[in-house]
């Protein structure tokens, strides 16, 4: 039983020794906690919302931000990228920005995904 040991730790050495340094790279969708931006604005007028979020570690760095659309709704989410294996220290919330430009008068929503459930913005555009 210690020889089966011996050898499956000296396995496991041998095969991360080929690996080389640190390869470790993952994009995350990361929860929105807030959103701030005006409730008007008018047509063709770029409109900016503050994002606030938490990376899962303190390695993480804003990757991009999506949008999907459908209609007046825009469903937008925030990717942090990770490029260490281990991100031991804890995250300070970090912002970014997102920017939209209506080019119709409307009532458009803008879904941000949050921890559980959509953080959802009104935005009348005349």
């Amino acid at each position: 039983m210690k020889y089966y040991a011996f050898a499956m730790l000296a396995f496991g050495a041998a095969s991360c020794l080929g690996v080389g340094p640190d390869t470790c790279n993952t994009t995350l969708l990361t929860p929105v906690t807030s959103a701030t931006g005006p409730k008007t604005a008018a047509v063709n007028q770029p409109v900016v919302y503050t994002l606030t979020y938490t990376p899962a570690g303190g390695c993480g760095t804003l990757a991009n931000l999506t949008e999907q659309a459908a209609g007046n709704t825009r469903a937008v989410s925030v990717n942090v990228n990770y490029t260490s294996c281990t991100c031991a220290a804890p995250a300070d919330p970090a912002q970014t920005t997102y920017t939209f430009q209506p080019s119709q008068a409307g009532t458009y929503y803008l879904k941000f995904v949050g921890n559980s459930a959509y953080l959802v913005d009104t935005l009348v555009v005349q």
